[in-house]
């Protein structure tokens, strides 16, 4: 969720490479052959080994999970202690809109999360003057963090031009972004204004990985299972049980320590950009589950 200029990021495509070389035919006119008279040679030579190089698809790791944590949203109104909401208007390092409230972060009745952007104003001050939108932040930091493990959610995602949606991970106690310390892993996240390009990103001190997957449909149309594993050696990003990107751990990464998890509806910013009037208020971002898993002890 946090981001740096763009241009610093290490862009990691998954793309599968095909050459096939081709049978070659030579013919020769006019050669010399000794004491004879000049006549025409035609030589054909052997057709090389047609190859087929193909990376192989990627895989998920070869680990057996075991569920360690989750949350149904059961009930109505605010949601468990699991969750700890965030409030304020400080434009949360992106400039951003929204001033989060807990109000704006609720359990539906109906087995669900529902994180609500509003064009509204509530009274209260942003970095830019009086608050124009209000929006919902909560997270685990300080009730639930894990090492290494299977990270997912339900979600269908709210679109529009400035509305940025996540599904994000954090090492507690980070510092700032650019700090030693500090480690994020990004699990889903679309810019409203390209609501068919799902994103996944990884941020810590110096180091940047970027991904993404396009989709044939508006990621608001329906549910999708998004998740991240997160193991000793890689960070594996998946849509729907099947994997998209993969980091390999890289020297100094910070993702040996726990993590924790966030969920939020920005509005506006320097990365999605400001909402215009083909935006639509009140948007919504609704979580049927989460659930963590950790790696099974061996048998």
């Amino acid at each position: 969720m946090e981001r740096t200029n763009s241009a610093t990021m290490t862009r990691h495509r998954w793309t599968i490479l095909a050459t096939t070389a081709l049978a070659v035919t030579a013919t020769m006119t006019g050669a010399f052959l000794l004491g004879k008279e000049p006549s025409t040679l035609t030589q054909r030579t052997p057709a090389p080994d047609v190859s087929m190089t193909v990376k192989p698809p990627l895989q998920l790791p070869p680990v057996k999970w075991k569920l360690s944590w989750q949350d149904g949203f059961e009930g109505r109104g605010k949601p468990s202690s699991l969750w700890v909401p965030l409030s304020g208007g400080g434009g949360w390092g992106h400039k951003a809109l929204q001033y989060y409230t807990s109000e704006h972060a609720r359990l539906n009745g109906s087995g669900a999360l529902v994180i609500t952007a509003a064009k509204q104003r509530n009274g209260e001050q942003c970095w830019y003057g009086s608050c124009q939108y209000i929006s919902g932040r909560v997270q685990t930091d300080g009730t639930f963090s894990q090492r290494y493990g299977r990270f997912a959610a339900r979600i269908k995602l709210p679109v529009g031009q400035g509305i940025w949606p996540a599904f994000w991970l954090k090492t507690p106690n980070a510092g700032t972004i650019h700090s030693d310390t500090y480690g994020e892993i990004d699990i889903a996240e679309i810019i409203g204004g390209k609501p068919r390009l799902l994103q996944a990103f990884e941020h810590a001190g110096n180091h940047r990985f970027a991904a993404s997957m396009l989709l044939d449909h508006s990621l608001d149309s329906k549910y999708h299972t998004y998740g991240v594993d997160v193991t000793p050696s890689s960070i594996t990003w998946w849509l729907d049980g099947k994997p998209y990107a993969q980091l390999e751990k890289y020297p100094g990464w910070p993702y040996d320590k726990p993590l924790f998890i966030i969920l939020n509806v920005q509005v506006g910013g320097t990365w999605p950009g400001n909402p215009n009037a083909s935006t639509r208020f009140p948007t919504r971002m609704s979580v049927d589950w989460v659930k963590v898993y950790r790696i099974a002890d061996p048998a």
